[in-house]
């Protein structure tokens, strides 16, 4: 999993890195890989999953051509650590209801760009849903 999520992460384009300043506490990072997870969820990833998850980069997380190669190699590093599940929950629980609600919708929107919602995906939005305090 990790290597398809590496040679996905490869395919964006990559920028001049050397004067962007992030942390694995942005939560773009943390809502980065979330959007990522809905994309392989299903273990296929197809070409609407993956524009859609391209644009969200650009246009709801504003992450910068500038920036691309340095918050992919973030989103890597944090993705692999054996904790990062329970930091990047804790960092999105932390931010209001409406913005929690927000990364579940984009993680269905992502779930069902290719015109499909796979079991795992469900599972996996059900999930999250519930781990962010979301249940209603």
């Amino acid at each position: 999993m990790y290597s398809s999520y590496k040679n996905f992460l490869n395919k964006l384009d990559a920028g001049d890195n050397e004067i962007i300043q992030l942390s694995q506490e942005d939560p773009r990072i943390a809502i980065g890989i979330l959007l990522y997870s809905a994309v392989h969820a299903d273990g296929r990833v197809k070409r609407e999953e993956t524009a859609l998850y391209r644009y969200l980069l650009e246009n709801y997380l504003h992450v910068t051509e500038d920036e691309f190669l340095m918050f992919e190699e973030l989103v890597s590093e944090t993705f692999s650590k054996p904790d990062s599940v329970n930091s990047i929950i804790e960092i999105i629980r932390s931010m209001p209801e409406e913005k929690r609600r927000e990364v579940l919708t984009l993680m269905k929107d992502i779930s069902l760009s290719d015109k499909q919602f796979h079991e795992f995906e469900v599972n996996l939005v059900a999930k999250i849903s519930n781990l962010l305090g979301l249940i209603d």
